[in-house]
C-alpha cells in the first residue's frame, strides 16, 4: 500500500442554539439568502478534499454538479466559462447553488477563468464559491472525516473549546493578526489573510519583509513552487515559530514569494493557508465576524518538505503531465540524472494519469520512502530509482 501524507483534522462538538445575530459584515450583499432543506437550520455537504482544498458538490440552476472549490479570499463566486457552457448555464439569471440539503441564492455567478489553477493543483478548474456563499452560511470544515457542514447565522452559536478570533474583513477578505519568528531570529508581525484556497501552510511576502528589513533573516531557504502563480520563483524555509492568538503550532514552513498579494487597502504580511487549517477544526462565521480554530491531535504534527529535490507542475491538456521545472542540487533526484524538462510519468506501479500533482507531490515529503520513478526525457523513458531524504 503507498503511504499517504494527507492530514486530518477532527470535529469538536457545536450546539445549535438561539443567539443573538449580529449587524451583516459591511459589503455582504443583501440578497443572499440561504435555505436549508425541510425547514432545517444545517446541512452536511459533499465535498472532495485534495491535498487540504476543499471542493464542494453543487448545481447551478439544477444544471448536472459542478465542483466549487472554496475560497475565502474571492469577493464573489464565479464559474469558468467552459464548465458554464458543458453545463448549459453560460447565462445563469439569478443563480442558485443547489448543495445537498442546501439552496444558496446568489445576486450573480460570472464568468471568470482561472489560468494558473491547472498548474498548481494538477485538475481542471470549474468553479469558486466565495465570500458572497460565506455571508449566508456559518461553514464547519472536518478535514479527518472529509466533510463540510453548513449552519444557518440565525440559530448558531459555538459551544466548542476553539479559541475565536474576531474577523477584519477588508473588500469582503478575512484577516487576522499572526506573529512570524524567522530563521535567524527577527520577529515580524502584522495581518493575514485566511486563504482555503491556498495549497501552503504560510506565505510571507517578501515585500513585506523587505518594508521590515527582515528579507535576510529568512535563513536557508530552498527553491519552490509559488502557490500564487503555480510556478517557480518562490522559496522555502523553516519558521522558528508562527504565532497566531495564544495558538503556538510547532514545525510550520513558509514559503516566501514575490506574488502581489490580493488588495485589500493596507500592506499585509502574507496568507494562512490550508497546509495551517489542517491542523484545527475551522469555522468559518462570516455573519458574526469571526474564524473559530480548534487545535486537534494533529495540531503538532509538523509540516512537511519536499524529500526528492524535484519541483513538479501540471502540464498537458488534463494537468498529467508532470513536467520538472527545477532540480535541487545534491538531492535524490539531482544523483539519479533527472534534469530540468524531463517528464515524472509514473510513480511505482501507477502511472502519471492515474495520480494528482498535489498526492504525487505529497509521496516525495515521505522521508525513508523508495519510489520507482518512470522519466520521459528528451523523447525516451527510463525508470530510477530515488529514496526520500532531508536536504535542507
Amino acid at each position: 500500500m503507498r503511504p499517504s501524507l494527507k492530514f486530518s483534522i477532527s470535529l469538536l462538538a457545536v450546539a445549535v442554539i438561539a443567539c443573538a445575530f449580529l449587524p451583516p459584515r459591511a459589503g455582504a450583499p443583501a440578497d443572499v439568502t440561504a435555505t436549508f432543506s425541510y425547514g432545517g437550520d444545517a446541512a452536511e455537504i459533499p465535498a472532495q478534499f485534495t491535498d487540504n482544498l476543499v471542493f464542494l458538490s453543487a448545481r447551478v440552476n439544477q444544471s448536472s454538479p459542478s465542483l466549487f472549490q472554496l475560497n475565502t479570499t474571492a469577493a464573489t463566486s464565479s464559474i469558468a466559462p467552459t464548465r458554464a457552457a458543458e453545463i448549459g448555464r453560460s447565462d445563469a439569471p439569478s443563480p442558485v447553488l443547489g448543495f445537498e440539503g442546501l439552496d444558496v441564492s446568489l445576486p450573480a455567478l460570472p464568468l471568470r477563468a482561472d489560468d494558473t489553477f491547472g498548474s498548481r493543483v494538477g485538475q481542471t478548474y470549474q468553479a469558486t464559491v466565495g465570500d458572497d456563499f460565506l455571508s449566508g452560511v456559518v461553514l464547519e470544515i472536518d478535514y479527518a472525516r472529509e466533510t463540510v457542514r453548513a449552519f444557518s447565522p440565525a440559530t448558531y452559536k459555538y459551544s466548542g473549546k476553539g479559541t475565536t478570533f474576531p474577523l477584519k474583513l477588508s473588500q469582503g477578505m478575512p484577516l487576522i493578526p499572526a506573529q512570524a519568528a524567522l530563521a535567524r531570529g527577527k520577529v515580524v508581525q502584522g495581518d493575514f489573510l485566511v486563504n482555503t484556497a491556498l495549497d501552503a501552510s504560510v506565505l510571507i511576502s517578501n515585500k513585506f519583509l523587505a518594508s521590515h528589513k527582515a528579507l535576510g533573516e529568512r535563513g536557508r531557504i530552498v527553491p519552490a513552487i509559488d502557490p500564487i502563480s503555480g510556478e517557480t520563483g518562490a522559496s522555502l524555509g523553516k519558521l522558528r515559530g508562527f504565532k497566531v492568538g495564544q495558538l503556538v503550532p510547532d514545525d510550520v514552513l513558509a514559503t516566501f514569494s514575490d506574488s502581489a498579494l490580493p488588495d485589500v487597502g493596507s500592506p499585509i504580511a502574507g496568507e494562512i493557508g490550508a497546509g495551517m487549517l489542517r491542523r484545527f477544526v475551522a469555522v468559518f462565521d462570516f455573519p458574526h465576524h469571526q474564524l473559530i480554530l480548534a487545535p486537534t491531535t494533529h495540531f503538532p504534527d509538523p509540516d512537511q518538505e519536499d524529500k526528492s529535490g524535484l519541483l513538479i507542475v501540471g502540464k498537458g491538456p488534463d494537468y498529467k503531465r508532470f513536467e520538472v521545472v527545477e532540480v535541487q542540487p545534491h538531492t535524490p533526484a539531482a544523483e539519479a540524472g533527472i534534469e530540468k524538462g524531463d517528464i515524472v510519468a509514473g510513480v511505482d506501479a501507477e502511472a502519471a494519469a492515474d495520480l494528482s500533482l498535489l498526492v504525487t507531490r505529497d509521496l516525495f515529503q515521505q522521508v525513508g520512502h523508495k519510489y520507482k520513478l518512470v522519466i520521459e526525457h528528451n523523447g525516451e523513458t527510463k525508470e530510477v530509482t530515488l529514496q526520500m531524504r532531508r536536504y535542507f
